[in-house]
């Protein structure tokens, strides 16, 4: 970042990245977006149909949604109030297509005004207090359900919610999440009932949260909560394609909710529901994370029809029903498990048989978690059926039914099923599942062509997400050693990384190594490690700034002056020091002083225990695609440097990190620098968040901004929030935020919310974060993105 407030030199390398960037985001967003009818090419992502002999719902007439749709009925929306009215323009039965642009915040007015639980219960007469102190088992009892004055008042809280986050899918209808926008709806509930000829596909479906779940003392021997409300709901519903969607609880687990009669308060029900007679349903390539009651096939044992096939799911932190099957012909193939606990989501069983469900279960994998066995995997109560084969546990061919039954010989389940799968389009050995579905599975990897492989990395959704766990890393695993003194294989950490394949391990020897690091983005997954776990012993330093010649010609331009350059997904970076020792006064010839230590170009990559030291511009968090999903963590991290040292436009957050402000010699209430200068696109919801962490400095008072928006073009418009963070007294107390380039700072996302110390104040020039706000700014909805990404465990 340029010293100067109106001028960023960038280097030719950067000002190509952004300008590409900047006209792509302003074709997007240049207009609001609003209720459109699109004239989209027949052969475009939206158009598409289930292939044939994919599944169940390939039966038949197949599945085609709104292929069929008019120009006239093919919608594009960005809002709730938008999304209400695509569903339910007529004529009724007449072919739609819903292009969801974006996230949909379901819980807002038809003005887009956030609406809370306190906004549904207002004017009922519902009060929680109330309700617990009627309904205590104590004064209540255990033997009828809830009766009376707040009973009523619950229900006419839940229907005041359910009329703003519940929307009914029509028959002929594809509702599908644009490439590209972080595509999804948060606290909304998909219902498609008594309709047919429907897909889904492309969208973050998270935290659809009950506010008013019903206490129902009968459920169990101790009672339990039950909420109202699934991601997606299937109730008589036929011909159904469920893609490449992301389901999880983010940011509200269940697992973070109060006991409350001994029970946790469980507000989220089922992620995707298949019951009251649905059939011919298809569910594949979606993710589903830290969930607890995931999917249920059958409402009761007394259901009927349900064919539903199943294949290429990934199934991460989520504890029970994936799926609970109670009726039905039921084909699980080629989906990948892991039952490692997440988010408070500890794992109770995957699969589970009884009364009419006959299951065939081929070519599955199971990552088996070092709690659990491989007897827990299948449940049931003796009366349901699971056949199949090649189903593997940790890479190993297991025989699950035979397990099961041995550790549980009074609920023994059959294996012996009445029917044969013969749509069974891309059935694979399970052995390649975790590597291939990593990289397939969820929303935001179909291209606007159709195809099922990665596009480019989108841009995060606001709270979709954890927790899903990562995708799974790369197979690799050699660890290669790195020692100055030539005790290792490799002297210089270039070297080794070099050698590395995606998935190693580069373990670096105490010492200082005076070198540049480039991690491309072939070697995903990669680990770079301090041998000692001590960041002060491996020291990786130089010094070239923005203005440096080069060798040949030219200058390194601000993010050619890494140090160490970042641009693989997946890596993680633990224990070591990256520095940049350019100094001003050492080069008074150089006018560019921009000295990047940090340059994290990268998708979920993790910094943990580590060190980055500089002056200007230290740590560049970049998103090579403006509008694209690349998010960096710093946990338990120390950042130091002058001006706009965090900076750039990809999805960082800074928690548990100790940040120190270097004094340049100001005096009081004068200028010292400033901590961070985003550049978040427009169409991102989430930028910088340092949160939980301690900013020191010895520089005089007043003499620091928290920030300014870095603002190199008109979709630039940067969000920073600092929570829950010690603030020195160097931070000017009153406008800690300032402008740039001519660009007011009031024009961008800057908030704070619970800071602490003498640098800490409010005021209007002092934007704080309300409660409900607070809830959305957290570590984990900035990195969930649209696969549920979660490091911050």
């Amino acid at each position: 970042m340029s010293a100067s407030p109106h001028r960023r030199p960038i280097g030719r390398r950067r000002l190509a990245l952004v300008g590409v960037a900047t006209l792509v985001a302003a074709g997007l967003g240049a207009v609001p977006l609003v209720v459109t009818a699109d004239a989209v090419a027949p052969a475009d992502l939206a158009h598409g149909v289930l292939p044939a002999r994919d599944g169940w719902a390939a039966s038949g007439s197949g599945t085609t949604g709104g292929r069929a749709a008019a120009a006239a009925r093919v919608f594009t929306v960005s809002t709730r109030a938008e999304l209400a009215r695509a569903l339910a323009a007529g004529p009724a039965d007449a072919p739609r297509i819903v292009r969801v642009k974006g996230l949909i915040d379901a819980s807002t007015d038809d003005s887009g005004k956030p609406q809370t639980c306190a906004d549904y219960a207002a004017g009922t007469g519902y009060s929680l207090d109330s309700y617990l102190k009627a309904y205590d088992p104590a004064v209540w009892g255990r033997t009828q359900l809830p009766s009376g004055a707040q009973e009523n008042a619950r229900r006419a809280a839940q229907a005041k919610q359910a009329a703003r986050m519940v929307f009914t899918v029509p028959a002929r209808t594809t509702v599908i999440g644009v490439p590209g926008t972080g595509a999804g709806i948060t606290g909304g509930s998909l219902v498609v009932k008594n309709a047919d000829n429907v897909i889904i596909r492309n969208l973050s479906l998270t935290d659809v949260r009950d506010c008013f779940p019903q206490w129902d003392p009968t459920d169990g021997s101790t009672g339990n909560w039950n909420s109202a409300y699934d991601a997606v709901s299937l109730r008589g519903a036929t011909h159904v394609w469920v893609d490449h969607n992301s389901f999880s609880d983010t940011p509200h687990p269940d697992s973070a909710e109060p006991v409350r009669f001994g029970r946790h308060y469980q507000v989220h029900d089922g992620a995707l529901d298949i019951t009251n007679a649905s059939d011919l349903v298809t569910v594949g390539y979606n993710r589903f994370a830290n969930h607890d009651k995931t999917m249920l096939i059958g409402s009761s044992d007394q259901d009927t029809k349900l064919r539903v096939t199943l294949h290429h799911n990934v199934f991460q932190g989520v504890v029970q029903r994936a799926p609970l099957a109670r009726v039905g012909q039921i084909h699980l193939y080629d989906n990948y498990y892991d039952t490692t606990a997440s988010e408070g989501y500890a794992h109770s069983y995957s699969v589970n048989s009884r009364a009419g469900a006959q299951v065939v279960a081929q070519n599955n994998h199971w990552k088996l978690s070092s709690d659990r066995k491989t007897s827990q995997l299948f449940s049931g109560d003796g009366t349901g059926a699971i056949a199949g084969s090649g189903n593997l546990v940790g890479g190993v061919p297991v025989d699950l039914v035979a397990a099961y039954n041995a550790a549980n010989p009074g609920k023994k389940i059959k294996t012996t099923v009445g029917w044969k799968p013969t749509l069974t389009a891309g059935l694979e050995p399970a052995a390649g599942l975790p590597k291939k579905l990593a990289a397939k599975a969820g929303a935001g990897v179909l291209t606007e062509t159709g195809g099922k492989g990665p596009t480019s990395p989108v841009p995060t959704s606001p709270v979709p997400a954890p927790s899903a766990t990562a995708p799974s890393r790369p197979a690799g695993g050699r660890t290669l050693t790195v020692a100055a003194d030539g005790s290792a294989a490799h002297r210089s950490v270039q070297a080794a990384v070099d050698a590395a394949t995606a998935g190693d391990t580069v373990l670096v020897a105490r010492g200082t190594y005076r070198e540049t690091v480039n991690v491309p983005a072939s070697k995903h997954g990669l680990t770079l490690k301090g041998a000692t776990g001590n960041a002060e012993d491996v020291v990786i330093t130089y010094d070239n700034a923005s203005g440096t010649p080069k060798p040949g010609g030219g200058t390194y331009g601000t993010a050619g002056s890494a140090t160490a350059t970042f641009s693989a997904n997946d890596i993680t970076v633990t224990g070591v020091t990256v520095e940049n020792t350019w100094e001003r006064s050492a080069h008074p010839g150089v006018k560019d002083t921009q000295a990047v230590a940090l340059n994290a170009s990268g998708d979920r990559q993790q910094y943990l225990n580590s060190r980055f030291i500089g002056h200007q511009d230290t740590v560049l968090n970049w998103a090579p695609s403006a509008t694209g999903q690349y998010r960096q963590y710093f946990r338990h991290c120390f950042v130091a440097g002058d001006v706009d040292f965090v900076f750039g436009n990809a999805t960082a957050v800074y928690d548990h990190v100790n940040i120190t402000l270097r004094d340049r010699g100001a005096a009081a209430g004068g200028h010292n620098g400033y901590l961070a200068a985003p550049n978040t696109d427009a169409a991102k919801p989430y930028g910088i968040l340092i949160t939980d962490s301690t900013i020191s400095s010895p520089a005089q008072p007043r003499t620091y901004y928290l920030g300014r928006p870095w603002h190199p073009g008109a979709s630039a418009v940067g969000q920073l929030v600092v929570r829950n963070t010690s603030l020195p007294a160097a931070v000017k107390t009153e406008g800690p935020w300032t402008d740039m380039g001519g660009f007011s700072w009031k024009s961008a996302r800057f908030a704070e919310y619970a800071n602490t110390g003498p640098g800490a104040g409010t005021g209007a020039d002092r934007p704080q974060l309300g409660p409900d706000q607070a809830a959305r700014h957290t570590a984990r909805a900035y990195l969930a993105g649209t696969d549920g990404w979660n490091p911050t465990g």
